[in-house]
């Protein structure tokens, strides 16, 4: 996932995959995936925003990216076999962005209401069937 940062001229870039495909980068973990960055993000980017086509990598920076493993969405609502169990996690970078309506779908769920947005495809029901949900619109 990458973002961009029109004020300072940079960009953030993290590196995707499991834990067990990262061991590598956990015993060093200084080391940015640059190669991984130009060869499979960057033209991706180029087509989306065209001024980065005159543009350079100056540096970067590897850290920890918090997601589920089935398909990188977040979990919300309840526990399809414990019903007093709710979940809200699995946000990634994107917790303080989407937080304040998936709260208040939460609370409208465990108040026995409709949740006033449709998040049926964020339920734990479809990490127990194994079907996950694919953003389309991540690079």
């Amino acid at each position: 996932s990458s973002g961009i940062n029109a004020e300072y001229g940079y960009i953030v870039k993290v590196s995707s995959g499991t834990l067990e495909d990262n061991t590598e980068a956990l015993e060093d973990f200084g080391d940015a995936d640059d190669e991984h960055f130009v060869n499979d993000i960057w033209e991706n980017l180029a087509y989306r925003i065209p001024v980065f086509e005159a543009t350079k990598v100056l540096g970067g920076w590897v850290g920890y990216y918090e997601y589920n493993t089935l398909d990188q969405n977040a979990l919300i609502g309840q526990h399809p076999a414990i019903p007093d169990h709710y979940f809200i996690n699995g946000f990634s970078g994107h917790g303080i962005q989407q937080s304040p309506a998936a709260g208040q779908c939460l609370s409208e769920i465990m108040c026995g209401v409709e949740p006033h947005i449709d998040i049926k495809n964020l339920s734990l029901r479809r990490v127990v069937e194994n079907k996950p949900y694919k953003e389309r619109n991540i690079l």
